[in-house]
């Protein structure tokens, strides 16, 4: 993740509220984009690199953002993705809506940056993303109601259980998954939704060539078959989970989670002087993970140092690099399909 500078010249980083040096007021301002220092004037506020008179995101009432809009009680324009909030009568969901809408603001940053739906064209018009943060409910007569994290035409819905930490761990050792976080469980589903709203758009052909065709494969079948026989031995040659076995739909997530990973990973690496990497849309995918993959290790064996997961796989098979390399050329793709 990118960082910022505060007036007084200190390093600001993504969830900083305020400054430890000079207590400045912090975030990012919608009009020029820089996560920045603000001078406060009572009921609004000047951002002290475009000096725009901005005013604080609608949702900092809830203290879930930290952005600063034009518009006095507007929505910045990431808190406007998402269509449906808890209940902020509840403390604890609107704690846990805080840690969703952290980890979604990272994900439409990192989208942005890399020029990957919604940020292509038109397709915030033809084809919106949005999401649900919703919780579990229990109607009068003690029928629970359990929302299920998914994705569907553009609507992500996440069930607001997963910002809690203890439920995201007891769920990943009880499906086995080794890596299950938050901002990965958006990174699926915005795989998803470029799946639908982009890759089988402007590439089928050579979507299908390597995950196959989704259209040919009954995906309830395809899922029942999976919790029911397992990933095959060998899935480890061809894909970058278990899980992405499953269905060619969740193959193409799972790939589009792991790219935006590494493309984070290289986005700080790049930030904190530690790497060069070139991340442009010309960029030679197979070369780039084989670099990233040297700080992958690193980073794990510092994990491992703390009893951590490691941080990524630190070695992926061609067949997988070709996949990555496919999410990358995504970004070269200049106009929408008429």
């Amino acid at each position: 993740m990118k960082t910022g500078t505060c007036r007084c010249g200190r390093r600001i980083f993504f969830n900083n509220h305020s400054c430890l040096a000079c207590e400045a007021i912090l975030g990012r301002c919608d009009e020029c984009r820089s996560l920045t220092s603000f001078t406060s004037h009572g009921e609004h506020a000047e951002c002290d690199v475009c000096h725009t008179s901005v005013h604080a995101c609608e949702n900092q009432n809830f203290h879930v953002c930290r952005s600063y809009v034009s518009d006095a009680d507007k929505l910045c324009q990431w808190c406007q993705f998402t269509a449906v909030t808890p209940d902020t009568s509840i403390p604890q969901q609107v704690s846990q809506w805080a840690t969703m809408e952290s980890a979604k603001r990272r994900l439409l940053l990192e989208l942005h940056r890399l020029s990957l739906p919604p940020y292509v064209d038109n397709l915030t018009e033809s084809h919106p993303l949005s999401f649900l943060f919703l919780a579990d409910t229990v109607d009068e007569q003690g029928n629970e109601k359990r929302i299920i994290t998914g994705h569907d035409q553009g609507v992500i819905t996440i069930n607001l259980a997963e910002a809690d930490s203890v439920h995201r761990e007891r769920t990943r050792v009880e499906l086995g998954e080794p890596q299950r976080t938050l901002i990965g469980h958006m990174r699926h589903e915005v795989g998803h939704y470029i799946d639908w709203a982009w890759a089988m758009q402007v590439d089928p052909e050579g979507y299908h060539a390597l995950f196959g065709d989704p259209q040919a494969i009954d995906y309830s079948q395809a899922m029942d078959h999976h919790y029911q026989n397992g990933a095959p031995e060998n899935w480890a040659e061809n894909h970058v989970s278990a899980y992405a076995t499953m269905h060619p739909w969740e193959d193409f997530a799972e790939t589009a989670n792991l790219y935006l990973d590494i493309m984070a990973i290289a986005t700080t690496a790049n930030d904190q002087d530690r790497a060069h990497f070139d991340l442009s849309p010309q960029a030679d995918m197979p070369k780039l993970v084989n670099e990233i993959l040297q700080i992958v290790v690193e980073a794990s064996e510092y994990n491992c140092d703390l009893g951590l997961a490691p941080l990524l796989p630190e070695q992926l098979p061609p067949a997988v690099i070709e996949k990555l390399a496919y999410v990358h050329s995504l970004r070269r793709h200049d106009t929408a399909p008429a």
